[in-house]
């Protein structure tokens, strides 16, 4: 590979010049972990860190052992410590790491683990889940033993800044990446927690949604719906079939016809009983999974929630392979609301799930974007700090609040775009984002985060718009390579691009003083149609105008700016609705200041 100007090939790749590539031993030490007999382990001690209190590169605590011994003062472990797990009975396992914080303190770690002691312990501990540890590790590897000695683990080669200050900020920046994902699995969580209370107020009947009364019939399953057996797939199985083939444990392939079209609830017959399935399309199921048909005008997704409240164990019929048969089944009572309630209710937890399913895809690409971010951060590739010696090409520019002229322009139009991708990339796969959405976005979050990126609105059919700053930003994110804004079927959409995501450290350095402000315009409009956030734009402008203006801005005179003073389209909504429409911002914060 040709070296870049400013950048040195070491035993760990290219670097920049002015870092070292220095081994772990040269930077700390490795420690190695307490030796304990089973009759050391008690209910009350000093807790042990196994390899069981590393889950996703950070500490957990579900799993713990104590134990009542001497334990030498060197191997208690501290805050700034990297935990590794260095000897395990699964390869896979070897080398995953956590930071170790204050939480820590007065507890040991066990003989199969080491520790990394030094003055850099943050940094490691990222450079110990990034390729530039795992390469190392994987060679070092014995072939029948999974072990990882001290000697190797001291000798791996890791690049280090020579700047204290570029190392604590690359630290800090993946630091907060972090803190993004435990604040997403804490939502994660309390997301699945809602549901689960959800579903048990609403399915049995405890909590009733408006304009629903009277009791719930309790009939048996089989009035309501059929259990039908699968097929052996082995004559329909194909590499190119349209229809998935289900199991108990979900898609095992492709088959080129279905068994049944029509939704229904799965539940297993043999093996996995305890699993309900829900299919909209048609599929093909084993002989080990049960599929049902649903009676009359009773919902299938109802049924598949109310199953997931069964304790199916109970009816297993079998003392080896759990089992459950079909007239088991339908012969289980339970009580349910006419079809238009379990409608109702389907609907309120689909739209939970819906929920848990963007915050897990937000997760998971919060979780590439670090991948990335390690990658180059990790060996110089982008820079947080601008060396000593003349600035190269691939550092990261600040942004200078005092330039001017052209200079000034420049970078206004630069962090418009980089302004722009962060809403592209937290809404692009969302059905209801298009361009039209995307201004009113764009408009929204600068107004509310006081911000100016150089647009310039005018009063449009479908609100506040500036059609040049659009076209400069789709033409900015495409030549980024972060976006491409394609129309599809009539109407625009944003497609990833290959370096989709590399906004974001730019993101961080211009805005990170407003993301929660920022955080909470995309989060409370990701899900609301166009519409909605067109009646909230236009009524921010108009709003907006009046104390510009130094007029009393009364509801009254906000509709009728919108109303008399815009666009004639705008009177195709109800002035009813812009007024529930401006109490809604009111209560939710969306008020001019």
């Amino acid at each position: 590979m040709e070296l870049k100007p400013g950048y040195k090939q070491t035993e760990v790749g290219m670097i920049p010049n002015d870092w070292d590539c220095k081994s772990l031993g040269e930077i700390g030490e490795a420690l190695i972990g307490l030796t304990y007999k089973p009759s050391d382990v008690c209910e009350f001690g000093t807790l042990v860190l196994r390899s069981s209190n590393i889950q996703g590169d950070a500490l957990a605590f579900d799993d713990n052992v104590h134990v009542d011994t001497n334990i030498p003062q060197r191997i208690l472990v501290r805050n700034g410590d990297v935990l590794i797990c260095v000897r395990n009975g699964s390869r896979e396992l070897i080398g995953k790491s956590a930071y170790l914080d204050d939480r820590v303190n007065g507890m040991t770690f066990g003989a199969f683990m080491a520790v990394h002691r030094g003055p850099h312990g943050r940094l490691v501990s990222f450079l110990f889940q990034s390729d530039i540890l795992k390469r190392q590790i994987n060679e070092h590897l014995g072939a029948t033993i999974n072990q990882i000695t001290n000697k190797s683990l001291n000798s791996f080669y890791v690049p280090l800044p020579s700047n204290e200050h570029e190392l604590s900020t690359i630290a800090a920046t993946l630091g907060d990446v972090d803190a993004l994902l435990s604040a997403l699995d804490a939502l994660i969580a309390k997301q699945r927690d809602l549901k689960t209370a959800a579903m048990q107020q609403l399915l049995t009947g405890k909590t009733r949604l408006p304009g629903f009364g009277g009791e719930w019939e309790v009939k048996r399953l089989g009035e309501v719906l059929a259990v039908r057996h699968g097929k052996n797939q082995k004559e329909v199985e194909a590499d190119d079939g349209e229809f998935p083939i289900l199991a108990t444990g979900g898609q095992i392939g492709w088959a080129k016809q279905w068994l049944y079209n029509k939704t229904s609830v799965l539940i297993g017959r043999k093996g996995t009983i305890d699993r309900p399935q829900y299919m909209d399309t048609p599929f093909w199921t084993v002989d080990t999974l049960f599929f049902t048909e649903l009676k009359g005008e009773n919902v299938a997704k109802f049924f598949f929630y109310r199953f997931g409240l069964i304790d199916w164990m109970q009816y297993n019929e079998a003392s080896g392979v759990p089992s459950l048969n079909a007239r088991t089944i339908e012969n289980i009572e339970i009580s349910f609301p006419h079809p238009e309630e379990q409608t109702a209710i389907a609907e309120v937890l689909s739209d939970m799930d819906a929920q848990l399913v963007a915050l897990k895809q937000r997760r998971e690409k919060t979780a590439l974007l670090k991948q990335g971010m390690m990658q180059e951060l990790l060996t110089g590739r982008t820079r947080l700090v601008q060396p000593a010696a003349k600035s190269a090409s691939n550092v990261v520019p600040f942004a200078k609040q005092e330039a001017k002229g052209n200079e000034r322009k420049a970078n206004v139009h630069f962090q418009r775009s980089v302004f722009a991708a962060e809403i592209v990339n937290r809404l692009y796969a969302e059905p209801t984002f298009g361009h039209v959405k995307f201004q009113k976005l764009i408009y929204l979050a600068e107004h509310m985060c006081k911000v100016d990126i150089g647009a310039n609105y005018h009063r449009d059919a479908a609100g506040p718009y500036d059609n040049r700053a659009l076209r400069s930003i789709d033409s900015q994110l495409k030549k980024s390579k972060w976006f491409e804004a394609k129309k599809v079927d009539g109407r625009y959409q944003y497609i990833p691009l290959e370096e989709h995501g590399d906004h974001k450290p730019y993101f961080d350095r211009y805005f990170s003083n407003m993301r929660d402000t920022f955080d909470k315009v995309i989060d409370t409009f990701k899900l609301l149609d166009t519409e909605r956030c067109e009646i909230v734009a236009t009524l921010y402008e108009a709003w907006h105008d009046l104390l510009l203006k130094n007029s009393t801005a009364t509801d009254d005179a906000i509709v009728d700016q919108v109303l008399n003073h815009w666009h004639d389209a705008k009177k195709r909504i109800p002035k009813d609705r812009w007024h529930k429409a401006l109490g809604w911002m009111r209560e939710n914060g969306f008020v001019p200041g």
